[in-house]
């Protein structure tokens, strides 16, 4: 029997059935099952995707009040800058890429305020019309604590500052009197230097009226005492930290000087050097006084006439010998009435006085002890041709005492070996052990972050791949069995029925009836015979078919 146009493309389209068929020939419970797997796969998806864009946040700002937070969201609002918030509101989180382009845009803002207390703002809403002199002063010293505060904050290793202050009080009593002091608390990011604490406290100092530099006292987070109150031991010497940390400095300056000069001479890595200094502590102080007896001046005059009148005789006493050398001894003799005229003259000089007074200071070096190290030359062994044979290790060979001797007197030189006041030294000449080959510099796509980011689009593969695989592609599979896999099976329609048993050419089609015109009579039997023996299976796919014609 021939196929008639119709039944050409049926069978074509049951050997190739599309995507739509496919999906129309399952129940209603597999649609809606491929429906929800479709959805939840596209769900997952975009999860991965959003996921995998999501830039990586990190902190803004941390640790701000209320006021400040709302404003600094408001000014990423018009910057158009994604955030997030933690913490209650008191962290900021934006995306990592524009944190310090945001912090400068912020800055230019004059966001966020240096610190949670007021400046001289305090007074520009406020009325002094029924204010109390109390109130004022209290205000003004708040107002300059934050303003001490903020310019503290501007500097570079201060993250966040309070200042504590004790104004002046003037008194007609001077037992009353008070003087000025000052506290600062900082929250540090990294150790202060002296210079940038001398800064720190001159600043303050500067700014109280009253206010000395002595008596400026700054703590960091931690409750260390950084600058101010007691500098110095009670027994006049200084405290250990600073003791400890001055003779460390010199040591280290030693030490760089000697093995700069020793690697120039026998090599990087040739030469170990250790110093060990003890210092001077003591703080003394000593006063000299100088005289110029060549500078002297007069400084004053004294003058004092005497005047007598008596008797004084001319020959003088008999047998003494006159004081005038003209004069002759006589043996006595009468004298005269007479006056005489006695003057005396007393000058004071001034003599140049120079008292100088010498404040010695600390940390001079008592004694030094040096310790030397020094690695021999080595000479690679050859073959008998003369090449260097590169399995065995190169031979050792110590320094001559001449050369050790050298450089003994040049590394005393160089430290200002000084023996009367008890310096050591002590270098030795000793093979060292091989160093360990260099670490390879790890490549910039090893890095931590490099890594964090591979393993987090490794994941996001990870979840795609089993989404696909253990999913997609079961649902995929069942949807696409192969029809030679479908032959135990009952056709799905009665249309595949039909095809079916025409393809097996069973019977011959009556023109007597219209169901009897497509189906054989002994097709019909075999079918009757199916649904009895099979009752419930049969009702089961009636049901899908009236399930499928109802939608």
């Amino acid at each position: 029997m021939a196929e008639t146009p119709n039944d050409a493309e049926g069978g074509a389209s049951a050997e190739e059935p599309s995507l739509g068929g496919l999906f129309g020939s399952l129940p209603l419970t597999g649609r809606n099952g491929v429906i929800i797997a479709a959805m939840a796969s596209v769900f997952i998806l975009a999860a991965i995707i959003w996921f995998a864009t999501r830039p990586s946040m990190k902190v803004l700002y941390s640790g701000l009040p209320d006021l400040e937070s709302a404003r600094i969201v408001e000014q990423l609002g018009k910057l158009g800058v994604p955030y997030e918030l933690g913490s209650g509101g008191t962290t900021i989180r934006i995306p990592e890429d524009k944190v310090y382009d945001v912090r400068l845009e912020m800055a230019k803002a004059g966001l966020p305020k240096s610190t949670d207390g007021v400046g001289f703002e305090i007074f520009d809403n406020q009325s002094l019309m029924g204010m109390t002199d109390f109130v004022q002063r209290m205000n003004y010293q708040r107002a300059l604590q934050g303003e001490l505060a903020r310019s503290v904050e501007s500097i570079a290793a201060v993250e966040k500052a309070r200042v504590h202050l004790v104004l002046p009080k003037k008194s007609m009593f001077a037992a009353e009197e008070r003087t000025a002091t000052a506290s600062v608390v900082m929250e540090l990011t990294h150790a202060l230097n002296k210079t940038q604490i001398d800064g720190i406290t001159h600043m303050v100092a500067s700014a109280v009226e009253g206010l000395s530099q002595d008596q400026v006292t700054l703590l960091d987070q931690k409750g260390n005492l950084i600058a101010g109150g007691k500098t110095e031991d009670l027994d006049g010497r200084m405290p250990t930290d600073d003791a400890l940390a001055l003779q460390s400095m010199k040591e280290k300056k030693i030490e760089e000087r000697v093995q700069s000069l020793l690697d120039r001479v026998l090599g990087p890595d040739k030469s170990i050097i250790r110093i060990t200094a003890e210092l001077d502590l003591d703080k003394k102080q000593r006063q000299e006084e100088s005289y110029d007896p060549d500078g002297q001046v007069p400084l004053s005059t004294n003058t004092v006439t005497e005047s007598s009148r008596g008797m004084f005789g001319t020959g003088g006493v008999p047998g003494v010998i006159p004081n005038d050398p003209n004069q002759t001894a006589v043996a006595g003799g009468t004298g005269s009435q007479q006056t005489r005229d006695v003057e005396r003259e007393q000058v004071n000089f001034l003599v140049p006085k120079k008292v100088t007074t010498v404040q010695e200071a600390v940390g001079d070096i008592r004694r030094l002890s040096v310790a030397v190290m020094i690695d021999g030359t080595y000479e690679a062994v050859k073959d008998k041709d003369g090449n260097i044979d590169p399995e065995k290790p190169a031979v050792y060979t110590p320094r001559s005492t001449e050369e050790m001797e050298q450089l003994k007197r040049i590394i005393m030189q160089t430290v200002g070996f000084d023996a009367k006041r008890g310096d050591s030294i002590e270098v030795t000449n000793t093979a060292f052990e091989p160093l360990p080959p260099p670490l390879d510099v790890k490549s910039p796509w090893l890095s931590r972050e490099f890594q964090l980011e591979m393993a987090k689009y490794g994941a996001i593969a990870l979840l795609a791949f089993l989404l696909v695989f253990f999913v997609m592609r079961p649902l995929v599979t069942k949807l696409l069995i192969p029809e030679e896999e479908q032959d135990d099976r009952l056709p799905g329609t009665v249309a595949d029925l039909e095809r079916q048993l025409l393809a097996e050419g069973v019977g011959t089609i009556p023109v007597d009836s219209p169901i009897r015109m497509k189906i054989p009579d002994r097709s019909l039997q075999l079918a009757q015979q199916m649904i009895a023996d099979n009752l419930e299976e049969a009702r089961e796919i009636i049901r899908s078919w009236m399930a499928q014609d109802s939608y």
